[in-house]
């Protein structure tokens, strides 16, 4: 049974049925909301599965639409609907969904080429989401971020781990190779789950409850205030930044010899970084946040109805989310997680 032949299967049956507008609203929905359910569950990786996540709808996308243009009109209204409902989210997130959108039009202009399709946009997704914040640390900080790493994990592993060190590896662009890698073979295996996606429609469209939103709702802790995004010195990964900077610096101060880094070229990195985000967050950003809402206001006129039916789905698909969870409380660890992202994601999808 092709693809084409397992699309009919659902279609034909009444009590599935999945529409172009579900199909986005879900997009919508795991872009807005299913983020700060993963973090409250402490689900980590949540970028990841964000992504992974939007690589399963637009291939949903394609399949159920009549062309590949419905995906960038969704691609659209993800946007406009997320501006929404997470005004705070950073302008690289909405990058992000556009270059997601736009490889996935591209991809599937002929729908011949499913399979294929769904696999290529898998990597390249997932590839794109591990280089983004590499560049985005890159501009930040400069390749003395890169450098001051690997003098940081040859100092860790040298006088603290007693481990024989490679003088030849440079452990900070390993640990960036080992990153975008690991998106890399995320993707690989996400674009090979998405080409099998009409299969494994029809095995959950038998297997879902009927009852789903009669059962009572089991609720995710969340945080009820909305909470502006973290300056990049307040977030993890600039702890852990500053921490390694202050580390090195201080480590080439007391060892004058170590000549692969000086300490003049942290310290130039930390006032480079303090400045550049003063520049964007003082005088780009307003500046270019009130061009993106203005035209987010343009176009929210044009999709309002479309926009407030996917929004009011929101409860119902919270409800489902937490069905899924309560149900998945006999397992343990990663096989929780696993079980529950993929019964939440078909039994939101065939509900």
């Amino acid at each position: 049974m092709n693809s084409s032949d397992n699309i009919k299967t659902i279609s034909d049956n009444t009590d599935y049925k999945i529409s172009v507008i579900k199909i986005t609203a879900l997009w919508a929905f795991s872009e807005s909301a299913f983020g700060g359910i993963l973090h409250a569950l402490s689900v980590p990786f949540r970028g990841l599965f964000i992504s992974g996540a939007a690589v399963l709808f637009i291939s949903l996308l394609a399949l159920f639409s009549k062309n590949s243009k419905e995906i960038l009109r969704s691609t659209l209204i993800v946007i406009l609907i997320k501006a929404m409902v997470s005004p705070h989210s950073p302008l690289t997130a909405y990058f992000a969904v556009t270059i997601q959108g736009l490889l996935g039009y591209l991809l599937f202009l002929s729908k011949n080429t499913f399979q294929i399709s769904a696999f290529t946009l898998g990597i390249l997704s997932l590839l794109f989401s591990g280089i983004q914040k590499i560049i985005v640390y890159t501009i930040l900080f400069g390749n003395t971020l890169w450098k001051s790493i690997n003098v940081f994990i040859k100092q860790v592993l040298t006088e603290f781990l007693s481990v024989k060190i490679q003088p030849d590896i440079h452990y900070g662009y390993l640990l960036v190779i080992i990153y975008v890698s690991i998106h890399i073979v995320a993707g690989i295996f996400i674009g090979f789950y998405a080409g099998l996606l009409p299969k494994k429609l029809n095995f959950y469209a038998q297997l879902i409850p009927k009852n789903i939103l009669d059962e009572t709702e089991i609720n995710i802790p969340h945080k009820e205030k909305r909470r502006k995004k973290k300056s990049w010195i307040l977030r993890p990964t600039g702890i852990i930044i500053l921490i390694i900077s202050l580390v090195v610096l201080i480590y080439t101060y007391l060892n004058p010899a170590y000549k692969k880094i000086a300490s003049i070229e942290i310290i130039v990195m930390l006032i480079r970084s303090i400045v550049l985000t003063i520049i964007w967050y003082v005088l780009l950003a307003p500046y270019v946040k009130k061009i993106f809402q203005k035209y987010i206001s343009h176009k929210k006129s044009s999709y309002v109805n479309e926009i407030n039916e996917m929004i009011n789905l929101f409860p119902q698909f919270r409800t489902i989310v937490s069905y899924c969870w309560k149900n998945s409380s006999d397992k343990k660890g990663v096989n929780r997680i696993h079980y529950f992202l993929s019964t939440s994601f078909y039994y939101l999808l065939l509900s």
